[in-house]
């Protein structure tokens, strides 16, 4: 029934307009915000503790309009996905495509620095469009047949997907396809069950995935920072200046650039508040990580 419910919901985006698919995606969830009162109050809640100088209409316009956010994501990324190249490259445009390009052409590699912001998947379709041989990482959803879909379409136009599950390590798939001078991109911003680090993440402990740091230490590829923003109609995706990891593997360096790199991330977030995905528990793991920080007060870094 869900897999019916998503096929349903497809089909019908794809019969609409451009701009009418966004606004019916962006009108029905933000609709389903009030369906969800308690996620809903818990998103308020988290907003107003990352950001305490905002007032309490300041912080429920920035959660409803990320749910808003999660509908146009899903019409933008369903239509954008049965776009011919040229209908597509209309919509999206990415910035900085060149530093990905030099890297593939010199077959350095690289790891894409992105997460849940503004819409995440209509750049992982915009890489393969603009001729990036990618790959992305990616969490299984619970059901396979919803899975099956996302992916197919996540893939439509080229690319791989490797699986980060707690029953299975992706490290090592991940690490041969760097080292072909590939490009892959890793969300940097879910919660994560095992092979974690606890990090402070907007103020708060959180678990953290230390992949794209131990990747980039290992191998010695730079890190891509990808930041997704919209600009009228269209979406830009801007590929910053490359960061580059520390020359040595330890531990003090892995948790080091894991903060450099989750700074980067903040500070997007930050900026625009209202574009992340604040649906998603991001501290479901926070009172664990208050005990660890308080087991090792030497990793206590804001």
């Amino acid at each position: 029934m869900e897999y019916a419910g998503l096929k349903t919901v497809c089909w019908f985006l794809r019969l609409l307009p451009y701009r009418a698919a966004r606004a019916v995606g962006r009108f029905s969830t933000g609709l389903a915000a009030r369906f969800a009162p308690k996620r809903f109050k818990r998103n308020l809640q988290d907003i107003a503790r990352v950001f305490p100088d905002k007032s309490p209409q300041e912080v429920y316009e920035i959660a409803y309009n990320s749910w808003r956010n999660m509908g146009q994501i899903l019409a933008e990324f369903v239509k954008l996905s049965s776009y011919s190249p040229e209908e597509f490259k209309k919509h999206v445009q990415i910035r900085g495509l060149e530093k990905m390009q030099e890297a593939e052409k010199n077959k350095t590699g690289g790891i894409i620095h992105i997460g849940h912001f503004t819409n995440w998947e209509a750049f992982g379709l915009a890489t393969s469009v603009y001729g990036i041989d990618k790959a992305v990482l990616a969490q299984r959803v619970d059901n396979p047949y919803v899975d099956e879909e996302t992916n197919r379409l996540r893939n439509i136009f080229g690319g791989r997907t490797f699986y980060s599950n707690h029953d299975a390590n992706p490290f090592f798939a991940c690490a041969r396809w760097l080292k072909r001078g590939k490009l892959i991109g890793i969300l940097t911003d879910q919660n994560v069950v095992a092979s974690e680090i606890f990090m402070h993440f907007l103020g708060r402990p959180a678990a953290v995935s230390p992949i794209t740091a131990l990747l980039a230490i290992r191998l010695q590829v730079p890190v891509f920072p990808v930041v997704v923003t919209r600009e009228h109609d269209k979406l830009i995706c801007t590929v910053q200046d490359p960061v580059f990891p520390p020359k040595e593997y330890s531990q003090e360096h892995i948790r080091a650039f894991v903060r450099q790199l989750t700074d980067i991330y903040e500070g997007w977030i930050r900026q625009n508040p209202q574009n992340w995905l604040w649906a998603h528990n991001r501290w479901k793991r926070e009172e664990e990580g208050k005990r660890w920080f308080a087991e090792h007060p030497e990793c206590k870094i804001p």
